[in-house]
Parts: structure tokens; sequence; C-alpha cells
């Protein structure tokens, strides 16, 4: 018996009370009329390509970090500031293009996203002449920021335009890998295309000793004499190597954006659930009511701040590694693993979210825990202060991406339950902005001369350790969900049954 019956019928005192308060879902009296479309899995993919495209492309230079700095002269502040450009762009940009999603939909915002992500491409396969490509690199990592408002802020608005209650998490989850995987993708695709340096030891004598990398990837080099000096013997073939992954990546912007230009509707005929046709919060009381709300200020910062650094951690882990002499090739196959084991654990848990609804807060719970713990076991063996061992720094490695980034899907979607009937785009701005904020911070932190590199591990530490106790406070709320549930009662016994109003909806193409 659907939900807006029971007030029709008379049910014990006690049943009723068990009843949940649902909003108002009809329209001139009759139940909204709902349709789940198979083309939403088309949409989907195409999302998910501008979400990889966008987050490969901002995590360029960080895994190739010294053929870089070899063939432009760049220092490690340089390669952070790459990223953190980036990641300010997308700061200035995000709300307004928040806005844009709001009033005109994905089509368009999509499009122009797309449009800048091809430009930022193509614009550095036009010179490698050091002076004339670093700021080319420059304009590319700003707009390629913007390029990524929409792909980073808008999974929970194409999950919830498209998918019906029990796929919102799971659809959210996919976008999310996606967007991991194409900063994974960065680690073994750079290496793989980009050769490390050679060098060669040149003393007083003429002596050369040179050096090659050996297993595990330990970049090795001798210095016989206190005179010596390095020398790069394959700067030329680093050139040519840098230029065919520029030239993939160029590729990768005009294939998203001719995807996207040919077919990307920005919504169905028919909404997929209940609550997907309610109106949203004007923007600009949105907004407002958002940095007014203590609730989703808690879930915000619990998912900031350890997110937020560790985004930036990977994209740097190469310049964090280097003291422990661990090679680029290594240091990249450790960021990718990371960063693809976490977005393989959000699928899963945001699966099971999706199974058993209403417990994301104590799945969040339980990942923060493991982050803590891997965390602090990634910071005692790059300290030493137990025994250093290279597989061990691989599995506490993969183990912070399991427990952090495997909770982003679930952020998404509890902030966007607590926040409801706020735009979820609006919502996913706030998450993704604060995010960003901490990752400019991190990043320049970079700046401050002769820093090192340990406080990086510090920090992501510290981080994990901070957001525990925030989700322990945070409120849990499902207003959505609520309103898309169906509650079958017996009036005889008071047993409940959950159902999704779009359990019986019609799936068309």
């Amino acid at each position: 018996m659907a939900s807006e019956d029971i007030d029709d019928m008379s049910v014990p005192e006690e049943v009723a009370e068990r009843l949940p308060i649902l909003g108002d879902n009809t329209q001139n009296g009759a139940e909204t009329q709902t349709k789940v479309y198979s083309r939403r899995w088309y949409v989907l993919c195409v999302f998910c390509l501008g979400c990889f495209s966008q987050a490969c492309i901002w995590n360029t230079w960080g895994p190739i970090t010294e053929s870089a700095e070899v063939v432009f002269g760049w220092k490690d502040s340089t390669i952070g500031m790459l990223a953190n450009y980036g990641n300010i762009a997308f700061l200035i940009t995000v709300f307004p293009m928040c806005y844009f999603v709001d009033v005109k939909g994905l089509r368009i915002s999509m499009i122009i996203c797309s449009f800048l992500v091809m430009v930022a491409t193509c614009i550095r396969c036009i010179t490698m002449e050091s002076t004339a490509f670093t700021w080319l690199a420059n304009i590319c990592a700003v707009l390629n920021g913007i390029g990524g408002c929409v792909p980073f802020a808008g999974p929970a608005a194409l999950s919830s335009v498209w998918f019906p209650l029990e796929q919102r998490a799971t659809a959210t989850a996919v976008v999310s890998f996606a967007n991991y995987f194409g900063v994974a993708s960065a680690f073994v695709i750079g290496p793989l295309l980009v050769t490390s340096p050679k060098y060669v030891e040149v003393n007083s004598t003429e002596h050369r000793l040179w050096s090659e990398q050996f297993a595990p990837s330990v970049l090795v080099i001798q210095d016989d004499k206190n005179n010596s000096h390095r020398e790069v013997t394959n700067r030329s073939e680093l050139e040519t190597d840098i230029k065919h992954l520029l030239y993939l990546h160029a590729g990768l912007g005009i294939a998203l954006f001719l995807f996207i230009l040919i077919y990307f509707p920005a919504r169905p005929p028919l909404p997929p659930s209940p609550s997907a046709s309610v109106k949203r919060t004007d923007y600009m009381k949105g907004v407002k009511s958002l940095v007014s709300n203590g609730s989703v200020w808690l879930i915000v910062l619990a998912y900031a701040i350890p997110t937020g650094i560790l985004g930036v951690w990977q994209s740097v882990l190469d310049v964090n590694l280097k003291p422990l002499g661990i090679s680029q090739d290594t240091a990249g196959y450790m960021g990718f693993w990371q960063t693809l084991a976490g977005a393989a654990s959000g699928l899963v848990i945001a699966r099971f979210s999706d199974i058993f609804m209403k417990r994301m807060k104590i799945f969040l719970i339980v990942l923060f825990t493991g982050s803590i713990a891997t965390s602090a076991w990634f910071f005692i063996l790059c300290q030493k202060y137990i025994p250093f061992d290279i597989y061990s720094l691989y599995t506490a490695c993969i183990l912070i991406g399991v427990f952090v980034n495997g909770g982003i899907p679930l952020v998404y979607e509890i902030a966007c339950e607590t926040s409801y009937p706020i735009a979820e785009g609006v919502t996913c701005g706030l998450l993704t902005s604060t995010n960003n904020v901490i990752g400019v911070c991190f990043l320049f932190v970079m700046l401050i001369p002769n820093i090192g590199t340990s406080w990086m591990n510090e920090a992501l530490l510290g981080s994990t350790i901070i957001a525990l106790p925030l989700l322990f406070v945070f409120p849990e709320r499902y207003r959505r969900t609520n309103l898309d549930i169906v509650i079958n009662v017996q009036p005889e016994t008071g047993d409940l049954q959950a159902s999704s109003k779009s359990d019986n909806s019609h799936v068309t193409t």
C-alpha cells in the first residue's frame, strides 16, 4: 500500500508512531510519474570519460617529475604549483559553474567544460621551448581546472537526475571511480611513455660512472670524488617522450568534446524518482542555507580535510619519496595502485550502501578509523621508527587509498541527503571547493624554502585524525530517501516493508 494512502486508513496508534514523516510527492492530486531509461548508462559513461580525462591531465607532471625537471629546468615547487593552479582555478569558478548547471542543465555545462579541457591539452602541443612551454603548461592547468568544475562537483547531480533510489550511490561511486582512475592512470601512463633520466658522473679525470635504475627501481648514483658532477645523457629522448604524452592527452580531450557535443542530454523526459521531480531551492537561498548549516559543515570538513590533502599528496608522491631513494617509476606505481584500490573500494562500499539503506555513517566511521591506522603505518615507515621495507610501504600506501577514497561516494550522497532540497550540484560544489582549499594550502607549503618532505606524511596522518570525531557528531539524515520510499503497512501487526517508488517504473531507452 502506498504511503500516501496511509492517511486515509485507520491504523493503531503504536503503528502510526513507527511511520516516517514523508513529504507530499503528488502533483494536482496524482502521484508523480517516473521512468528509468536505459540510456542513463551511456550518459554515465560519457560523464565518466570527462572525469577520467580531466583527472589524468591534472596529474600530468607529478608522476614524471624527474624527467620534466630535466627537460624544462623546473623545480619541485614548479611541479607542485602546476597542480595548484588547477585547484585555484576550480575554486574561483566552481560556484558560478554550479549555478550554470542549476539554470542551464548538464548538457550545456559539460560542453563548456569539455571544450576548455580540449583547448588546454592542445595548446601544450605548440612548442617545447622551455620558457614558452612553462607559460603554456600554466595556462593549461588553469583551463583544465575550470573544465573540472562539473565533472568533479557533479556526480551526485547526475545520479539524482538519471538514476533511481536503489542505484544512486552506485552511480555516484562509478563517477568517483572514473575520476580517481584518471589520477591513477597518470601514474602508469606517464612513466610508461616517458623514460627516467639517465645520468653519468663526471670528475676531474673524466672518469664516468653510469647510473641505471635497478629493481626495485631505486636510483643508484656513485660519487668517487668530491668534485664530480652529474650529466644527463638522454635529454632529447625525454623531450620526445613528453611530446608523445602530450599528444595522447590532446587526443583524449578532443574525443571527450566530440562525444558530449554529439549526444549528451541534460535530463530524461521523466524523472527516475519522486525526489528528482521536486523543484530545488533557489540557488542563492541554497548557498546561504548551506553555509549556515552546521550539520553540512561537519560532513564537509570530515570529507575535505583528509581527501583534500591525500589528493595533492598523491600528485607529489615522487617528491615525497625521493629522499628515501624511491624512483619516479616506483612512486608512480604506488600512486596508481593506491588510487585504483580506493576507487574500487568506493564502488563496492557504495553498492552495499544501496542495498543496506540509511547506513552510510557507520560505513564512513569504519573507513576513517582504518585510514588513521594505515596513515600512521606509512608515517612510521618513512621515518624509519620501524625497519623500512618497500613492500610494507607499498601495502600501507594502497590501504590509505582504500580507506580514504573508498568513502568519497558515500560522502557525496549523505551530504546531498542532509541538504535536500538544495540542488545536488550546489552541495557538491561546497564539498569539492573546500577540498580544493585544503589542497591549495598543502601545495603552498611546498614553497617554503628547505622545508623537506616529512611534513607531508605528518599532515596526512593529522588530517585523518581530525576527521573521525567530526563524523561521530554528525547527525545522520535521509530527506531524499524518505521521499522516495514507499512504506507498506500491515494494519493488524504493524509490520513495515520499505521499497523504492521507482521499483515499478517502466524502463525505456
